[in-house]
């Protein structure tokens, strides 16, 4: 009869090695999940802009031209409402305001009924007169990754921007401390003006008198990059893609510079004010102009993305 003692669970050693052995396996587990879940937000964001791509190269077939950045519809593009009686409260005239790149397309990502109302409800009207539900509608292909109401997770590449950012200038002159030229901004999308006076409806500085057409993209839509992912504007807790707090979309609204790069590093303004990617991982996903997408590193150059951004400078890029 064997007399030795009967063992009926696991030494503290095994528990502990048990548990070590776990530990180990969830730490190799748990990255490899997050990278998963990265590459395929990367995936969707590709997607998404790629759909944006081909809808900015339908409009541009449609009405001869690339959105403004930032602009007002081309007369008999809607239903002009110029010297006509506001829907909103106080005013005797309804002048169409500017609009982002992001609603002038709306009606080629097949959002036409939201297109129509917006028309109907919020283009002639102050923000404050705008229907709330419409401009805090949610577009998936717009704002996939924020999941906000009315969030726009991409953002039209301007330019450089100016070199010392003015923040008393960010409505009038977006940013810039002095008078603004239409050379100031390098790429396909461009604001028509900046600043909106709503005494002379008019811009406060006119930029440019027509919006981009391929014939002037010199460079060659596909090596010129148009829009890239965007954070959130962090001065004043983020921004929409309809700009219901202003009458005019502007910078942060609609666009971003590449004078200082891309990421998430520096002041509060200088991430505000350049592009960079809410998925992480060191990497930007920016559309060409052909609607082609790629990845930017996050490390680039600002010289280079200058260069890549510019659509009639005729740079030589190796990379």
């Amino acid at each position: 009869m064997d007399s030795r003692p009967r063992r009926d669970g696991f030494s503290l050693v095994e528990l502990l090695v048990v548990v070590a052995i776990i530990a180990s396996l969830i730490g190799l587990v748990i990255p490899a999940v997050q990278q998963a879940r990265q590459a395929a937000a990367r995936s969707n964001t590709q997607n998404d802009l790629r759909q944006i791509g081909i809808a900015i190269t339908a409009h541009h077939d449609a009405k001869r031209a690339f959105p403004y950045a930032s602009g007002r519809p081309r007369a008999g593009s809607v239903s002009h409402k110029d010297n006509t009686h506001a829907h909103a409260v106080g005013e005797t005239e309804g002048f169409i305001r500017p609009q982002s790149w992001a609603i002038s397309i709306l009606g080629f990502i097949e959002e036409p009924a939201l297109a129509t109302v917006y028309e109907m409800y919020c283009l002639a009207c102050r923000p404050e007169d705008q229907d709330a539900d419409v401009v805090a509608r949610r577009v998936r292909l717009y704002n996939g990754r924020s999941n906000a109401a009315g969030g726009l997770d991409f953002a039209a590449l301007l330019g450089p921007g100016p070199a010392l950012p003015d923040p008393s200038q960010r409505l009038d002159r977006w940013y810039y401390a002095s008078s603004v030229t239409p050379q100031e901004f390098t790429g396909i999308l461009v604001p028509e003006g900046l600043g909106w006076s709503e005494s002379g409806a008019t811009y406060i500085v006119p930029v440019a008198a027509a919006p981009t057409r391929v014939k002037n993209v010199v460079d060659g839509l596909s090596r010129t990059l148009m829009i890239a992912e965007s954070g959130d504007y962090t001065i004043d807790a983020g921004s929409t893609w309809t700009s219901p707090r202003y009458s005019w979309p502007y910078s942060s609204d609609c666009g971003r510079f590449t004078g200082s790069g891309l990421g998430s590093m520096g002041s509060p303004l200088e991430q505000s004010l350049k592009p960079r990617s809410r998925i992480g991982g060191g990497v930007v996903q920016a559309l060409a102009g052909d609607a082609s997408v790629r990845p930017i590193d996050d490390t680039i150059e600002p010289e280079v993305l200058n260069a890549l951004v510019s659509r009639a400078g005729g740079e030589a890029i190796s990379q």
